[in-house]
């Protein structure tokens, strides 16, 4: 009998902690807590030197609900750099004049900030360097007999921007993404590659992780054309006989490029400039050709000539 009275006077007695808790936690109460400070929106050519041992002591009155979260773990709050910090002299200062409102707007309707301590805020800041490098395609592709590709692989985008010492990025000269193997290619593709960034320095930000490569294979034929050969910067006084008076040049290119290409967009011509007294010959040059062409071969690497007072 005594065990079953026991066991009911718990259970009231439960029962009215329980209601106790629940009236005090449902009444509001004023009380201070220190907030760790983010810095959002920094520039990324900024580095803050002593954010993280920045506090604000928020003074709030709200119910014991509300009071919970900020007992079970230190709170954080925000502070927008770019348009709650203004710069003086070689500082950077938060005021609660400028800042209150947006901390204010960080918290419910349930809770009211009185006070804010300290009301100003002090960040020292470095500037790091900001430089635009090349990015290095680490690709090896093989293309099935006939097929290849008229431009030569770029990376979208091509060039990526970092951020860091200015030291560090002195010997910074291109960033090279991962190794991408193919082979026996003979369709167009296209396809992510992640940047290397782990082998760099810690201090480099390089907030581009990926770049694109876009390959477009294109059926390819060959051409020949026998072109006329000119002799440039021959004196005035001097007239020069040479033989051959033309030469086969090949080239290779896209099928569909192929029917575009005229003898007109090429020109061969030999340097009078080079000639010596103890040889006959003059080397042949390709000056001009046209951009559609992947490669050209001139059949012929020398001509002769005589010389006429």
């Amino acid at each position: 009998m005594r065990s079953k009275k026991l066991n009911v006077f718990l259970i009231f007695f439960l029962l009215a902690f329980f209601i106790l808790v629940l009236s005090r936690l449902s009444a509001n109460y004023t009380s201070t807590v220190k907030f760790k400070v983010n810095l959002e929106n920094v520039p990324e050519e900024m580095i803050v030197l002593n954010d993280s041992l920045n506090t604000l002591n928020l003074t709030m009155s709200t119910n014991g609900f509300a009071w919970l979260k900020y007992y079970t773990k230190t709170p954080s709050i925000a502070i927008d750099f770019k348009n709650e910090v203004r710069k003086s002299d070689s500082l950077f200062i938060w005021s609660l004049s400028r800042g209150f409102a947006g901390i204010n707007l960080q918290f419910g309707k349930d809770i009211d900030v009185k006070t804010i301590n300290p009301d100003s805020l002090f960040f020292k800041v470095d500037i790091n360097a900001v430089k635009i490098i090349p990015v290095k395609p680490n690709i090896e592709i093989k293309f099935s007999p006939g097929f290849n590709v008229l431009e030569d692989l770029k990376t979208k985008p091509d060039s990526v921007k970092v951020i860091g010492p200015q030291s560090l990025l002195n010997t910074l000269n291109f960033i090279e993404t991962e190794p991408l193997k193919k082979n026996n290619i003979n369709k167009p593709f296209s396809t992510q590659l992640k940047l290397k960034i782990e082998a760099l320095d810690s201090q480099i930000l390089v907030k581009t992780k990926t770049v694109s490569i876009d390959v477009k294979t294109e059926k390819f034929t060959e051409g020949t054309f026998n072109l006329p050969i000119k002799i440039i910067n021959i004196p005035n006084n001097l007239e020069v006989n040479f033989f051959p008076k033309t030469i086969n040049l090949s080239f290779y290119t896209s099928l569909e490029s192929y029917n575009s290409i005229k003898e007109s967009d090429f020109e061969i011509v030999c340097d009078f400039n080079e000639h010596s007294n103890t040889s006959s010959y003059l080397s042949t040059k390709l000056v001009k050709f046209p951009k559609a062409i992947k490669t050209s071969r001139l059949h012929q690497q020398k001509i002769e000539y005589i010389i006429s007072e």
